[in-house]
């Protein structure tokens, strides 16, 4: 008995000893910033997160222990994506004043990152980012565009070689999801672009407040006149407000109208009216008269929501199917018109 009790203590001391001596892999992460926002960066995700000190120059350097996956670089106002794995030892530069042209990866793990970095100046530098410039066209110049960029994305990933294998197929899935999905939408949104195209007279509408009182858009003429279309059974919607108030917020004073139109039917018109109390919704909140049929959602081709529409001062159409205001497309197009 002492002998077996022996060797259990001698095999419990080496698996002790055993554990002790594994390394434990890390993340090597190191960079400079040239123009940094501010001396400090984080490193996170939804499961992690670490802030790292700038020197003077903009260097830093640190070993994270994490799991593997996709986090987030934040300095200032600026978010770099990352994929990081133990055992990287991943370096970055950028110059914070031009970084998409400037960011680059250099080490172990500097492939897959920079082919993201690849894929972002591409979005930057293409109509990936502006579909509308694919819904204006007629249906061959569509086609001819669509399969441009088709080919584009994928010398992309044939130009990046050792580029990780699990990043390639996903990358393979998620382009061909994205041509099928500009295909589908491509008849509603180009009968939207090329029956209300930019400059044309607006669509108006004339409905009652949430106090009763009647607004309509020649009421607003004179200010830019952003509009919200959405629902209080629309999820996607509700996802919009904290971004739409936020905005409301930033340009509270500028020449430009905030519209809430609600589609919510007549017999939920006390549900709406406790969700815009409840939600402190602000602008001009308005109940649509038909629902799906009111004349101005007819008008305006929608048949989903959220819709923002954004309309000129002379009542003019800017766009019929905006950006969102989670989207940094809309401050673009914002400082576009000097609002």
């Amino acid at each position: 008995m002492k002998k077996n009790c022996l060797i259990l203590l001698v095999i419990l001391a080496f698996a002790s000893c055993k554990k002790e001596a594994d390394p434990i892999e890390f993340t090597t992460i190191s960079g400079t910033i040239t123009n940094m926002n501010t001396n400090t960066i984080s490193i996170e995700n939804q499961r992690y997160s670490k802030t790292l000190q700038l020197d003077a120059s903009g260097k830093f350097k640190d070993t994270l222990q994490i799991e593997d996956g996709v986090f987030v670089l934040k300095n200032g106002a600026d978010n770099i994506v990352l994929e990081l794995k133990s055992g990287y030892d991943l370096d970055i530069s950028y110059d914070a004043n031009k970084l998409i042209e400037t960011l680059n990866f250099s080490g172990l793990g500097a492939v897959n990152n920079n082919y993201f970095a690849d894929r972002n100046r591409l979005d930057a530098s293409s109509d990936l980012r502006d579909l509308n410039a694919y819904y204006t066209l007629d249906k061959p110049a569509f086609d001819r565009k669509l399969a441009n960029t088709k080919r584009t994305l994928e010398n992309l990933l044939s130009d990046t070689p050792g580029l990780d294998s699990v990043i390639v197929k996903s990358e393979q899935r998620s382009n061909q999801q994205f041509m099928v999905f500009l295909q589908r939408s491509y008849p509603q949104k180009h009968l939207l672009l090329s029956s209300l195209p930019k400059g044309v007279k607006s669509p108006s509408f004339s409905y009652p407040d949430i106090h009763g009182k009647k607004v309509s858009l020649k009421d607003l003429k004179g200010n830019y006149v952003y509009i919200d279309v959405w629902a209080t059974w629309c999820g996607p919607c509700k996802v919009q407000i904290p971004y739409l108030k936020d905005i409301e917020e930033k340009y509270k004073d500028k020449n430009i109208e905030f519209i809430g139109i609600s589609i919510d039917t007549q017999e939920n018109k006390g549900k709406w009216e406790s969700m815009v109390k409840q939600r402190d919704l602000k602008g001009h909140q308005l109940l649509a008269d038909n629902d799906w049929k009111s004349t101005f959602v007819m008008e305006y081709f929608i048949s989903g929501i959220p819709r923002f529409i954004l309309i000129d001062p002379n009542g003019n159409i800017v766009s019929p199917d905006a950006p969102r205001p989670s989207d940094p497309a809309l401050i673009k197009l914002f400082n576009e018109l000097n609002i």
